[in-house]
């Protein structure tokens, strides 16, 4: 029986490192270290009756004792040997069967180890099961029990050695999710059979463990041993990822190096993506050539719309529109979506191009707040060009609708002067009207009112206008005074206009972002903290936002309690190749289907990506909790009870469970059981099973009387 593992090297003065080193050793349990002699099978006669007995000479008293005592070949225990068998664990199994070979040498394996001809002891069929379910104290105990039963039962060395390997295995993944990262590497050093391929976890959190503690280059070297020496083309890649969340780019090299058969193709396309990402927030160092050339090539080759936008932003940040125009252009034929429409409309107004903005932005601006603010910005601009040219009639109906559904006075004094230009003065003032009703110190509306008011002949407004602006405005103030106001035209224009919040229109980023841990409020319907409530309070689509964004904002919305949008963010955070961030987004999209009173969809979610054990247990438990009460609500008592029943599993029943239990038995007519749990539940004063014990004991004697 052979094992291999790595030998962490303690060096004194120094620290741990992980020293790739493979050693096999077996130390054979002391039944099998005591001299065994080598026996062949008896030759029966013509007769059956066996003759003789043929030893080694390193046992002269049994070759002595051949002659009168007929010798009873024993029979292993092939108990475990069978339960691995049925547990599909073929490296156990053939460990059992090298060990009962060590011992019983005359012992042939069964040819079929799942036949059923073999009655296996079901204490340690037991103890077995606790080891799989990770109840080590559970099987320590059952062993104990098995010995004091039969004396002779002595547990095999692999037993034992799983026992030890897997209590060591919990400590270290507890110290891990503890942050104890110093005690992960005390308890590593001592249990070097932890660290194996076949447990690339433990070596995972080892690595994180020598990074969380500085010891860098030693954390390296644990993720390049699993690159080294591991062939699991999953894991290998999670290694990667892992890596990537904890390491700086260059750290990243050498594990990059030992890449087989361009598997982590689609990380370095993610290297790729952060760094043109950061490019683009405040202080960004610019990416390399080949990230963008890479990223380039993929995205146009792979017509991904997140990664065409998100090269349309570096160019647009590069003062580039045209090349940002031609990948927006692409990302909208791909993906016909407000998030690709929004960053074409921005570059079409800078390339000038007003009324192309328009129209490309046309159809989604009523998706959010930002693209509605892109839109009235490109309508304005479209209603301002100089020389003036008339839109079209559809195109006019959709900005004045949005003018009006948006009381933005800025796009309502440019309709103002659009119509004032094609000699509409009614029109003009009624709109200059409008937006001053919306903002009452928009001096620009205030001079286009006296200017289509003195185009009306009206004097008396014109001096009215006067009066209330005249110290505020000098051009207001001088009216009338200036000779090139003779005839309308000759107004003083506005500037071309350019709505200041142009250019603040946010970008569409593409950033991996890191959340903070979330705690529960309460079994029922947990909820995920953070995020900061007023960061959301702006509708955002989730295609418009980085997994890692999307993520933030839905841990936002849940503070703000709104699930319902909540759910679509967590869900575009789960295109993150970060499995920290999936993780998180497939607890909080779970979370929020449980807010909605959505158990099954809540449990798809949360099967999306792996979460911790504590989370797993966390949402279980909300789930089962929901699906009792939505079945007690529907009437299916018998339901509430199994879910009740699977719940008790994860968590105890608190007193308002037990008490939809004990209600579920009433209905169920099961009077005697309703009363036991409602006086249990009435007695720590919990006052909804007062009135349950009294329906109970009441039809209890009903039942009862003659």
């Amino acid at each position: 029986m052979r094992w291999i593992a790595v030998t962490l090297c303690v060096l004194a003065g120094t620290g741990l490192g992980v020293a790739a080193t493979l050693h096999s050793a077996w130390v054979p349990p002391a039944a099998a270290q005591s001299p065994m002699p080598a026996a062949t099978a008896p030759a029966p006669t013509a007769s059956g009756v066996q003759t003789s007995i043929t030893q080694t000479a390193a046992d002269p008293v049994r070759v002595a004792q051949a002659d009168t005592q007929p010798a009873a070949a024993p029979q292993p225990d092939e108990t475990a040997l069978r339960y691995f068998a049925q547990q599909g664990d073929t490296v156990r199994l053939q460990r059992e069967i090298d060990r009962l070979r060590a011992l019983y040498p005359t012992w042939q394996p069964p040819a079929d180890p799942l036949a059923n001809d073999f009655v296996p002891d079901q204490s340690i069929v037991r103890i077995w099961d606790l080891v799989t379910a990770g109840d080590f104290a559970g099987a320590r105990a059952a062993i104990d029990e098995k010995k004091a039963a039969d004396p002779t039962f002595v547990p095999t060395a692999d037993l034992m050695e799983t026992i030890q390997r897997g209590e060591a295995g919990t400590r270290l993944r507890n110290a891990s999710d503890a942050g104890q990262f110093d005690q992960v590497i005390s308890i590593a050093a001592n249990a070097p059979e932890l660290l194996t391929c076949a447990s690339v976890d433990n070596l995972w959190r080892l690595a994180e463990a020598f990074l969380k503690t500085s010891a860098k280059q030693r954390g390296i070297d644990a993720y390049s041993y699993i690159l080294t020496n591991c062939t699991d083309v999953a894991e290998r890649f999670a290694t990667i990822q892992k890596a990537m969340e904890l390491l700086d780019r260059a750290d990243l090299t050498p594990l990059f190096a030992l890449e087989k058969n361009a598997e982590f193709a689609s990380l370095r396309l993610d290297l790729a993506r952060r760094a043109i990402a950061a490019a683009l927030q405040d202080g960004g160092a610019s990416p390399s050539n080949d990230d963008i050339d890479l990223l380039t090539k993929s995205a146009e080759a792979e017509k991904n719309a997140d990664d065409l936008r998100l090269l349309g932003y570096l160019h647009l940040d590069r003062h580039r529109p045209n090349e940002a125009k031609r990948l927006f252009e692409a990302a909208l034929a791909a993906d016909p979506s407000a998030a690709s429409a929004q960053g074409l409309g921005v570059t079409l107004v800078q390339l000038n191009n007003p009324a192309a903005a328009e129209a490309a932005l046309a159809d989604y601006r009523d998706e959010n707040d930002e693209i509605a603010k892109v839109y009235r910005d490109a309508a304005a601009a479209t209603l301002a060009r100089e020389p003036r040219v008339a839109v079209s009639e559809t195109v006019l109906s959709r900005i004045v609708e949005t003018a009006i559904s948006t009381s933005d006075a800025g796009l309502s004094q440019e309709l103002g002067w659009y119509a004032y230009a094609f000699n509409q003065p009614q029109t003009a003032l009624e709109w200059f009207q409008t937006a001053l009703g919306w903002q009452a110190d928009l001096e620009p509306a205030a001079y286009g009112l006296m200017i289509a008011a003195n185009a009306l002949g009206n004097a008396a407004q014109v001096e009215e206008i006067r009066r209330a602006w005249g110290g505020r405005s000098v051009r207001i103030a001088q009216f009338g005074n200036l000779s090139t106001v003779s005839a309308p035209n000759a107004a003083v224009p506005l500037p071309k206009p350019r709505p200041a919040h142009l250019g603040q229109v946010q970008t569409v980023r593409v950033v991996q972002q890191q959340p903070a841990p979330r705690q529960t409020q309460q079994a029922a319907a947990p909820s995920g903290g953070g995020g900061g409530g007023g960061s959301c309070q702006t509708y955002r689509p989730p295609a418009s936002l980085s997994p890692g964004g999307a993520l933030t904002h839905a841990w936002c919305l849940m503070d703000l309690n709104r699930p319902a949008q909540a759910v679509d963010h967590f869900g575009r955070a789960l295109d993150s190749a970060s499995e920290a961030t999936r993780s998180d987004a497939a607890y909080g999209r779970a979370l929020a289907y449980i807010r909605l009173g959505l158990a099954d969809e809540a449990a798809v979610a949360a099967a999306a990506a792996p979460v911790t054990q504590k989370r797993a247990i966390e949402l279980q438990t909300a789930i089962l909790t929901l699906k009792a009460t939505s079945a007690y609500g529907a009437g299916n008592y018998q339901l509430a009870l199994a879910m009740l029943d699977s719940r008790g599993s994860f968590a105890p029943e608190r007193n308002d469970l037990l008490t939809l239990r004990a209600w579920s038995y009433y209905h169920l007519k099961r009077y005697r059981e309703a009363e036991r749990i409602f006086e249990a539940v009435a007695a720590t004063g919990y006052g909804d099973a007062v009135s349950g014990l009294e329906a109970s004991r009441s039809s209890l004697r009903s039942i009862q009387s003659p």
